[in-house]
């Protein structure tokens, strides 16, 4: 008589396998469930999970992919509020996370090279663009291992040249911006890093005009790209204006 012999092998369900990146798990943040990605995030806003930049990850693919429909809100801003109110978790915060979702997403190749993890603090990455546009990348992301999130912040900030007598009397220092040795405007606590970078550029150029009694005028565009098209019409057509005078 045969009997089949009875393999030791277990051919259940397969448990999905984590995909990481450096030292944290993006399991969670690159699924294509949006419910999935939604419990994700509630669970390490609770300390279930660890990862900082995972949830930043989640929240940045939430918003962008649109998965915020899917969890029954027409804008993601609806999605924050739920989530905030559910948590006990600020905005300011959970807009700050998905700021380094978004810097980890746009610069994830350079930032695997240097292995760069959570234990490297997550929070200096809403900083990187900025850093990127005023020092050389080499420099950057050296400093983005080895500084701490204050110094980092403070590393990144454009440097004035201070042969440039457009800036010899405009600084921005901790929370203020001031000409001379007088504040002439400070910025909330809980102003999103995003934001602080776009008024410092805004005030800064007010000031220097301020102080060489110009007149400065704001106008509005749809995008940076519409912006950066502006601006070199802008400096050819004031430049003619001015040989005209």
């Amino acid at each position: 008589m045969e009997t089949n012999a009875i393999q030791n092998t277990y051919d259940g369900p397969v448990k999905p396998r984590k995909i990481k990146s450096g030292q944290f798990s993006l399991d969670f943040a690159y699924s294509t469930n949006a419910s999935e990605i939604d419990t994700g995030i509630r669970e390490t806003i609770r300390g279930v999970k660890l990862s900082i930049m995972a949830m930043g990850v989640a929240l940045y693919r939430v918003d962008v992919s649109g998965l915020f429909v899917e969890l029954g809100f027409t804008k993601f801003g609806e999605y924050i509020d739920h989530l905030a109110a559910d948590t006990g978790m600020s905005r300011t915060n959970l807009y700050n996370w998905e700021y380094i979702g978004e810097a980890y997403i746009t610069h994830r190749s350079d930032l695997d090279k240097i292995g760069f993890s959570d234990d490297d603090g997550p929070t200096k990455l809403p900083f990187l663009k900025r850093a990127l546009e005023n020092h050389p990348k080499r420099d950057v992301f050296k400093n983005l291992k080895d500084m701490s999130k204050n110094e980092f912040d403070e590393w990144s900030r454009p440097r004035i040249n201070k042969n440039d007598k457009r800036y010899e009397n405009i600084k921005i220092k901790e929370n203020a911006v001031y000409v001379g040795n007088s504040p002439i405007v400070s910025f909330a606590d809980t102003i999103t890093p995003k934001e602080r970078r776009y008024y410092e550029q805004i005030l800064l150029e007010s000031a220097t005009a301020i102080e060489q009694n110009e007149f400065v005028r704001i106008y509005r565009f749809y995008d940076e790209t519409e912006a950066a098209k502006f601006d070199k019409i802008y400096r050819r057509e004031l430049k003619a204006l001015r040989t005209k005078i």
